[in-house]
C-alpha cells in the first residue's frame, strides 16, 4: 500500500469496488488495514445513489485520501455529470490521487479526471489472477510522470515487453501483444524433498 500507492497509516483508502471481487477484498479489507489506513466499504453505485455526486459525497464525508475505482464508473460519472456540477457542492481537498484499474484508462477519460479533479490520476494494469500491480506508478517509492493511456512502468518482480506476431520483442513506440514474466511468488516454486 505505502510503496504502490503511498498510503500511511492514519489515512483513509477508499476502493470502490464489490468486495467480492478480488479487488474488493484484497483492496478494501487487507491491504489498508494491514497498512494502518482507515478503509470506506460502500455499497452503491458512482450515479444514481442519488446522483452523480456519490463518489464526491463520501471523499468529503470521510476525508478520503485516496480513491481506487475503474475507469467504469468514471467514465460514469463523466456521463451523468459531463460539467462536474455535482463535484462544486462537496470539499475533496481531502483527496490526494485517483486510482484507477480494472481496463485500460482512456485518454478522454483521463483527461476530464484530471480537469476536474486538479489531482494526479493513476492507472495501474493487474489482473485477477495476480492480485496485485503488473504494471504502475510507484506512489511511494519515486512517483514518475503520469502519461494518458499508459500505466507506467513493470512493477518490481515483472518483465513487461511488446511482442510482434511472431514473438519478437519489440522496442518501445511499437504496436503489439504483451508478454510479462510474472513474479516469483506466482510461479510454481516448490521442490521435491526426499
Amino acid at each position: 500500500m505505502k510503496n504502490l500507492y503511498d498510503i500511511s497509516p492514519g489515512q483513509v483508502w477508499w476502493t470502490a469496488s464489490d468486495v467480492g471481487w478480488v479487488v474488493g477484498h484484497s483492496y478494501i479489507v487487507y491491504g489498508p488495514l494491514l497498512a494502518g489506513a482507515t478503509t470506506v466499504m460502500y455499497e452503491g453505485k458512482p450515479v444514481g445513489t442519488p446522483d452523480a455526486g456519490a463518489f464526491w459525497r463520501i471523499i468529503s464525508e470521510y476525508n478520503v485520501s485516496a480513491l481506487f475505482t475503474a475507469p467504469t464508473a468514471i467514465r460514469a460519472v463523466r456521463k451523468a455529470d459531463p460539467d462536474a456540477k455535482e463535484l462544486a457542492k462537496y470539499d475533496i481537498s481531502s483527496l490526494d490521487t485517483l486510482f484507477a484499474a480494472g481496463e485500460r484508462l482512456d485518454p478522454d477519460t483521463y483527461e476530464w479526471a484530471t480537469r476536474i479533479l486538479d489531482r494526479p490520476v493513476v492507472d495501474h494494469w493487474w489482473q485477477t489472477e495476480t492480485g496485485w500491480a503488473i504494471c504502475a506508478n510507484l506512489r511511494g517509492l519515486e512517483p514518475m510522470e503520469i502519461k494518458a493511456g499508459s500505466p507506467t512502468v513493470a512493477c518490481p518482480g515483472y518483465r513487461v515487453e511488446i511482442v510482434d506476431g511472431k514473438g519478437r520483442t519489440r522496442g518501445s513506440g511499437h504496436r503489439g501483444q504483451h508478454r510479462d514474466r510474472p513474479a516469483a511468488s506466482s510461479r510454481n516454486t516448490r521442490r521435491t524433498v526426499a
